[in-house]
């Protein structure tokens, strides 16, 4: 359910580019300090827009480093200072990705059992501190396993777990420091929705093949070939993601973004829009932006 939320570099300003690499980096070294080398592997591009989102919204500007590290020993690179904040999402991103994964082995991915195990007693310490996050996380995988098992053909009901997850989560982790706005909601809620529904969208002849559950696939049928399934059904599957993807938007619009502003804007306005494009078409998302 990652690998969506990134730059589009091509159209980013180069002291936007190193900052997104310092809160990627930074996020890293802060899963390494409250975790195991290991731990690290939880890093993503979806959690560091998080962690700049985090600051942007509890206005905290991050302490810049040169410094080596252990992906990278001969060259300095520019890392986020641990801090609050980036302890939180690192919390936050193991606790997501071994719900993602214990969700996986129920869909039959059985190699996922190996990630669940080895992240248990990380997961264990992030729920000791973030008991409310954790909870949120239990109920919304809870509420997709039982809309999973009815076989759901309902795009919004089922993606609205994600979006009410991302929005409680970040309440909970903004709490405190101030409440959201309301627009704030309605950013972090689409954001969360757009993840799934795109996630959807990718997995589309994986999931058929496997016969795993898909809510476009339990919907519109079958899906023997991506690109044909989705310009049968075109007009459907665009109106959803994009009106979608215009309340986020809107919602962005009207927030008061000044930290990690250029980082924030290119994603939400570039590189979303980039991953909507090239998914719609049938290709593949756009996996990596080289760091």
């Amino acid at each position: 359910m990652f690998g969506y939320v990134i730059p589009d570099k091509a159209n980013m300003y180069v002291k936007d580019f190193m900052a997104f690499r310092a809160y990627y980096c930074g996020l890293c070294v802060a899963l390494g300090r409250t975790g195991t080398p290991a731990t690290r592997l939880c890093v993503n591009y979806d959690s560091a827009f998080y962690s700049a989102l985090l600051h942007c919204l509890a206005n905290k500007e991050i302490d810049v480093k040169n410094a080596h590290c252990m992906i990278h020993p001969f060259t300095k690179r520019p890392i986020a200072s641990v801090d609050e904040i980036s302890k939180a999402v690192a919390d936050l991103s193991v606790l997501l990705i071994y719900y993602k994964a214990q969700d996986d082995v129920q869909d039959g991915k059985k190699r996922r059992v190996f990630v669940k195990a080895r992240l248990a007693s990380r997961k264990r310490a992030a729920k000791k501190r973030m008991p409310n996050v954790d909870k949120c996380m239990n109920e919304c995988f809870d509420a997709l396993a039982k809309l999973e098992k009815e076989n759901s053909d309902s795009i919004d009901r089922v993606a609205d777990t994600m979006g009410v997850l991302m929005r409680d989560v970040t309440k909970d982790m903004m709490s405190k420091y101030r409440p959201l706005t309301e627009d704030e909601e309605v950013f972090t809620y689409c954001l969360g929705k757009i993840v799934y529904i795109l996630d959807a969208i990718d997995d589309l002849e994986e999931d058929t093949k496997k016969k795993r559950y898909n809510p476009f696939v339990a919907k519109y049928g079958p899906c023997e070939n991506k690109i044909e399934f989705l310009e049968k059904n075109k007009e459907e599957i665009s109106f959803t993601l994009n009106t979608t993807y215009n309340d986020m938007a809107d919602a962005y619009d009207r927030m008061n973004v000044v930290v990690a502003e250029g980082v924030l804007s290119n994603i939400v306005y570039k590189g979303i829009p980039m991953q909507i494009s090239k998914l719609l078409k049938g290709e593949d998302k756009c996996h990596t932006t080289r760091l």
